[in-house]
C-alpha cells in the first residue's frame, strides 16, 4: 500500500478550462480509504473541487518497498473535520487546523478524499 505517513503529497484537480492543477499538499490519512486535507476556503483546489470533485494524489514512497504511489478517488467539502483528524494533523505537523482563521490562509475547509483506484510506481530511482 502506499507510504500514508509521507509528509507531503501532490493533489491535482482540474480547472475551470479543462487545465490540470497540481499543488503540493499536507495531509492525513485515516485509513487507505479516507484522506484529509485542510486548506483556505477560497483556494483554487476548493474552487475545482465544488465544480468536479475527481482528483488525484501523488504519495511519495519516502522509503516505502511499494515505491510512489497515485490514489483516484472523489473529493468532498466540509466545514468541520472529525476529532480524530485534528488530532492527527496535530500529530504528524505540530499544527491543530479548525482553531479560528489560517494566519497564512484565512478561513479553513476541509477536504475528505476518498480513492476508488490506487496506481503503485517503482522503488526503483528514474534515471
Amino acid at each position: 500500500m502506499a507510504n500514508l505517513s509521507a509528509r507531503d503529497a501532490w493533489l491535482a484537480t482540474q480547472n475551470h478550462d479543462g487545465s490540470p492543477h497540481l499543488v503540493p499538499i499536507w495531509f492525513v490519512a485515516t485509513r487507505a480509504d479516507s484522506m484529509w486535507i485542510a486548506t483556505g476556503r477560497h483556494s483554487t483546489k476548493v474552487t475545482n473541487i465544488a465544480k468536479n470533485s475527481g482528483v488525484s494524489i501523488g504519495v511519495p514512497a519516502e522509503g516505502d518497498r511499494n515505491g510512489d504511489a497515485v490514489a483516484i478517488g472523489t473529493a468532498t467539502l466540509h466545514d468541520g473535520a472529525p476529532t480524530d483528524v485534528l488530532e492527527m494533523f496535530g500529530a504528524k505537523y505540530q499544527w491543530y487546523p479548525g482553531l479560528g482563521p489560517d494566519p497564512d490562509v484565512g478561513e479553513l475547509i476541509f477536504i475528505k478524499i476518498t480513492p476508488h483506484r490506487w496506481m503503485m510506481g517503482s522503488s526503483t530511482p528514474n534515471e
